[in-house]
């Protein structure tokens, strides 16, 4: 009885450090998902401001004309 307890007792904690190791893989990768998206959302801003500067460019010259 004593053996099977202490077996069980080895199969749980492999289990929860492998659930830790995954869940740590998770967090890892969520934080590059971040990181990734920041840049995304950077560069999207970049190209809505030069389009609105195009946009007001193209209406100042036909004011002009």
């Amino acid at each position: 009885m004593n053996k099977k307890l202490k077996k069980n007792e080895k199969k749980k904690k492999k289990v929860l450090k492998s659930i830790e190791k995954l869940n740590n893989k998770i967090s890892a990768r969520q934080k590059k998902l971040s990181k990734i998206e920041l840049k995304i959302a950077s560069i999207e801003k970049k190209i809505a401001e030069k389009r609105a500067n195009k946009n007001k460019e193209s209406v100042a010259t036909s004011l002009n004309n």
